[in-house]
């Protein structure tokens, strides 16, 4: 069965162009953004859905995945709000509400159930409920669940930085695999 994709939060669309360089067809991607549709179009194999993930709805996405494919809903919810510059920034607590759009996607994972699910983030988002919350959901209905912060040269991304890669898969056992670089063949940046 072939692994199709939808991409929540996608942006301009490069967590769908690196699923497409691997293989996943990602058959649409949704996002807030409406400026986003033409460079995401132009760029992948996808139709872009400009629509509020916070009111996205099961009977919106479903439709989206052909009969007899693995399901796969992925997504990048807008990391600012836990990064280490706004944390460093912000006295007064969460300022805005895109730190609850993992509550959305969470939302949209238990009422579409689909086989695989894929989310990156800032690593600073592990320590946050939101992330225990949204963890505890994907448990609750029977995904196996892993997560790593994972130095992303090790992966032949080029940025001197770190992310948070969560996997969890309704199909058995899931994991991220291991590093394909280390400090002795790519170049520090």
């Amino acid at each position: 069965m072939p692994c199709v994709a939808v991409d929540l939060f996608c942006g301009i669309g490069g967590l769908t162009k690196g699923l497409e360089l691997s293989g996943v067809t990602v058959i649409a991607g949704i996002d807030v953004d409406a400026t986003c549709a033409f460079a995401y179009e132009e760029n992948n194999n996808s139709q872009f859905i400009c629509q509020d993930v916070t009111n996205v709805i099961a009977e919106d996405i479903m439709p989206l995945y052909p009969e007899n494919s693995i399901r796969a809903l992925v997504g990048c919810a807008p990391c600012q709000p836990f990064s280490k510059y706004s944390q460093r920034y912000r006295k007064d607590g969460q300022v805005d509400d895109k730190w609850r759009l993992l509550y959305s996607f969470a939302r949209i994972i238990q009422e579409t159930t689909p086989h695989i699910v894929s989310m990156e983030n800032v690593p600073e988002l592990s320590t946050q409920t939101v992330f225990r919350d949204f963890v505890n959901v994907l448990q609750e209905l029977d995904y196996n669940v892993n997560w790593n912060v994972v130095y992303c040269p090790e992966y032949g991304v080029p940025q001197n930085r770190k992310r948070l890669v969560l996997l969890a898969s309704r199909l058995g056992q899931i994991t991220l695999m291991q590093p394909l670089y280390n400090q002795n063949n790519y170049s520090p940046f």
